[in-house]
């Protein structure tokens, strides 16, 4: 399993992404995970990483877990709220990400955290039919 705590800085962004990537590496080699469902998770880590720095508070926190079948990625903060999947204006710069993680994953949702602060996004990813 991963597990990893960022701080709440951009940069964070990309050190997530890469150590997803890293650590499906073995996965990928053995077969038992293929390339383009660790694509998928990149992106889908980028973008909720992101929402818990912009939208959240604290620190950042990323696991992920391989299971038969699927991939499941949790990211959690300490911040207020819940994301939304919303209606967008197509020449909206901003807020496209929770529509991207329904779009692109195989399941997702969010769980409130203990206390009166605190989330965890998650999202599931399950190989695409060849």
């Amino acid at each position: 399993m991963l597990q990893v705590v960022l701080p709440p800085q951009p940069r964070s962004v990309a050190v997530a992404r890469w150590l997803l990537t890293e650590w499906c590496a073995p996965w990928v080699a053995r077969g038992d995970l293929d390339s383009d469902t660790v694509e998928r998770a990149e992106l889908l880590v980028s973008e909720v990483v992101t929402n818990g720095i912009v939208h959240g508070s604290g620190l950042v926190r990323v696991a992920a877990r391989i299971r038969p079948g699927f991939l499941h990625v949790e990211v959690a903060d300490e911040g207020g709220g819940m994301p939304l999947v919303a209606a967008q204006r197509s020449d909206a710069e901003h807020g496209r990400g929770m529509a991207m993680v329904e779009l692109l994953s195989s399941r997702w949702g969010t769980e409130l955290g203990v206390g009166p602060l605190g989330k965890t996004v998650w999202f599931e990813l399950r190989p695409e039919p060849a």
